[in-house]
């Protein structure tokens, strides 16, 4: 999946998880959720493509040991005022290790799912040697690209709906020197 649907199907998530709660994405945990859903792919993709130190673009950071760890060190480190955002940031570091599952079992390639257990078990075939640049000038409008599109359309009409979260209620207020308007 694609860095704006894996954003897109994290913000979906959390928006439901949200209302669920009676609440709504907000401050400081909406940018949290953001960086969440693109963290595996931080860690990973650089490793892998660039410093060759990965097997694949999905071990490390696409697994849950990755997940449990990160998340519970950053548990530890916060106090309980930052759980907010940091349940955010697991909901979207969890929603894209099962997004990257949806195509692999569509086409029931389980052998695929082995990042969930790395180092356990074998992360998918390696793509050492690929670029940043290769990777998205080579991109061509398949039927899970076209359908990732489609859902980040959906996730912006949402995010639009909720008023923009992250971006009005944090972002803009540091840009204009309004600190004190900053929602967390």
């Amino acid at each position: 999946m694609l860095p704006w649907a894996h954003a897109a199907f994290g913000y979906l998530l959390y928006h439901v998880y949200t209302t669920r709660a009676n609440s709504r994405p907000a401050g400081f945990a909406a940018l949290a959720l953001v960086f969440g859903t693109q963290f595996p792919d931080l860690v990973d993709k650089p490793l892998a493509w660039t410093f060759g130190v990965l097997p694949s673009g999905r071990s490390l950071g696409h697994s849950v040991f990755a997940l449990l760890l990160v998340c519970g060190v950053l548990y530890v480190l916060f106090d309980e005022s930052h759980h907010r955002t940091l349940l955010a940031f697991a909901l979207g570091f969890a929603s894209h290790l099962v997004a990257d599952g949806v195509y692999p079992a569509f086409e029931g390639e389980f052998a695929q799912f082995g990042y969930l257990f790395w180092p356990l078990t074998s992360a998918p075939l390696s793509d050492e040697g690929m670029s940043f640049v290769e990777f998205f000038t080579t991109l061509e409008p398949s039927g899970w690209v076209l359908f990732g599109l489609g859902l980040t359309a959906v996730g912006l009409v949402v995010w639009a709906r909720d008023g923009y979260p992250g971006v009005r209620d944090v972002l803009l207020p540091l840009v204009f020197g309004r600190e004190d308007e900053v929602r967390v």
